[in-house]
């Protein structure tokens, strides 16, 4: 009788969760949850306070008729002890805001999360970089670093677009030369196991590669207490044009069949075959043969990009489609078509989503699949997709590639679960918020760094810039936590551009969300 029992309860529990998932789920904030992430230990960060070691490296853009070295008290020093006086890259020495890092691809190993996160000082370097976390997301454990760019240090730390950079004692045109790396190395990570063979997946950013060549794939070790051990320190021959930059170390594979690939959202396993679904992102053409009102304008006067310029942004031309691609082998992948229900190409609605950049899948009870995403339109002109988070859903279970093919939106631009700084349009009557609605998550001043460490930069009006994604927010990275709750974690700016404020860019933050219990699935053996 007591099996009869459990049997009974837990056939009626499932088809409760089977019921309720038939309907948009009802999401909502856990209180308190979201924080902006801290690392302990790894490389530099912008914000160091321990015993024995302080720096703040902030900065603003100076004016043009001013050449470096700039004065510290007026435009900051964004590369404060970035090197050491013998020319060595120097690291974190104890528990840190989590800065530079950002485009995070987490995954649950038990209890603990373990990170993979785009390490980016601007201008100057980029690498990835592993960490684990024992409080969801809070604060992480630095583990390893590979794939970086260069070894060389700014050649003045005062210099925010780092024009020159020290190699062997020589200063060596870097930032101001077009074909140098800059920040443009190995970034987007993603991982994925296929028949047993787990690997890691890069964009190559380099000049004329982005977003054109496949992916860049290295084999990873999994049995290591480092995810990245055994990979290259560096991940090119040189950054440096003369160097031979953009060329790949020796080692570094590729993928094949994949369309423009920028980034990889999620993996399913569909019977004998493991199908993906990523950003597809088309530079040229772009839309330059699209009808003139299938094009964005600048931006207009109210967008925060705007008010924290002085200026508008141009017009982007990128097309992003959201693709379906199965592979049997990890380096081989047929395209299954083009998802629908998710963007639109050629919206110019400023509440539309035109661009959807980034994020993670998770799986549903009933078999179908959610999709939390970083997207954005007209009102940034930028494909990176970075205004808002929001939620997706498969409208139907998944059993092979084409049911990851159609979807629906069910938090939106005017519905998000996390945004970045309100913006009015005051022509209108009345005048017309964006998002219209409060987003879930629905906060200010949630933001670590103070005014002095972040100096001199000051907010353009009160009311924004108080959080450290009030910029930008995107790719969140979505984690079954228990049978009511999921674990975000994202990456987030205080400013649209990192050069707005070069104090509080690219953090790693987190918040938890409530759902209907039993509504996800907890994974499953080898996701």
């Amino acid at each position: 009788m007591t099996r009869l029992r459990y049997g009974t309860a837990a056939a009626i529990t499932l088809l409760a969760a089977a019921s309720a998932a038939k309907a948009d789920p009802t999401l909502t904030s856990v209180p308190n949850s979201l924080t902006q992430s801290s690392i302990f230990f790894g490389p530099w960060t912008l914000h160091e306070h321990s015993k024995f070691f302080n720096h703040d490296a902030s900065g603003i853009v100076p004016p043009s008729n001013l050449t470096p070295p700039y004065n510290p008290t007026l435009y900051g020093t964004p590369y404060a002890d970035y090197c050491s006086a013998s020319g060595e890259h120097t690291v974190n020495h104890e528990k840190s805001v989590m800065q530079p890092y950002y485009f995070p691809f987490v995954r649950a190993h038990g209890e603990v999360l373990e990170g993979f996160f785009d390490y980016r000082p601007r201008n100057e370097q980029e690498a990835t970089v592993s960490a684990v976390s024992i409080d969801n997301g809070a604060t992480w454990r630095f583990t390893g670093k590979a794939l970086a760019l260069n070894p060389y240090c700014p050649w003045d730390p005062t210099d925010p677009d780092n024009l020159n950079v020290n190699v062997n004692g020589t200063k060596t045109a870097y930032g101001s030369d077009a074909n140098s790396a800059g920040d443009n190395g190995l970034g987007h990570a993603f991982v994925l196991s296929v028949k047993g063979v787990e690997r890691i997946y890069h964009l190559n950013r380099a000049n004329g590669h982005i977003d054109s060549d496949q992916l860049v794939v290295h084999a990873l070790h999994p049995d290591s207490l480092d995810s990245l051990y055994g990979l290259p320190v560096f991940g090119y021959v040189s950054p440096l044009a003369s160097g031979g930059y953009p060329t790949l170390h020796p080692g570094s594979g590729a993928t094949t069949g994949l369309i423009d690939p920028d980034a990889i959202l999620g993996s399913v396993h569909t019977g004998n075959q493991t199908t993906v679904v990523y950003v597809s992102k088309n530079l040229t053409p772009g839309d330059t043969g699209f009808p003139s009102n299938q094009q964005c304008p600048k931006t207009p006067g109210f967008a925060l990009t705007n008010l924290d310029n002085g200026k508008a942004r141009k017009a982007n031309h990128d097309v992003i489609t959201i693709r379906v691609a199965t592979t049997t082998d990890g380096i081989n992948f047929t395209d299954a078509g083009a998802a629908t229900g998710l963007e639109d190409q050629t919206t110019v609605a400023l509440n539309g989503i035109r661009w959807l950049g980034s994020g993670s899948l998770i799986r549903i009870s009933d078999g179908r699949y959610g999709m939390f995403f970083g997207a954005g339109n007209c009102l940034d002109n930028d494909s990176d997709g970075f205004h808002f988070i929001g939620y997706a859903e498969t409208t139907a279970p998944v059993h092979t590639a084409a049911d990851l093919l159609s979807w629906h939106v069910v938090n939106g631009f005017d519905n998000p679960i996390l945004s970045t700084d309100t913006v009015v349009d005051t022509s209108q009557t009345p005048p017309r918020k964006y998002p219209l609605n409060a987003p879930i998550i629905n906060v200010s001043g949630a933001d670590v760094a103070t005014a002095a460490e972040v100096a001199p930069f000051t907010p353009p009006a009160a009311g924004f810039n108080t959080n450290f994604f009030s910029g930008r927010v995107y790719d969140p990275q979505a984690v079954y936590t228990d049978e009511q709750t999921v674990t975000i974690v994202f990456a987030g700016y205080n400013t649209p551009q990192p050069s707005n404020n070069l104090g509080d860019y690219r953090s790693i933050g987190r918040f938890q969300l409530h759902v209907p219990r039993g509504y996800f699935a907890p994974p499953s053996y080898g996701e």
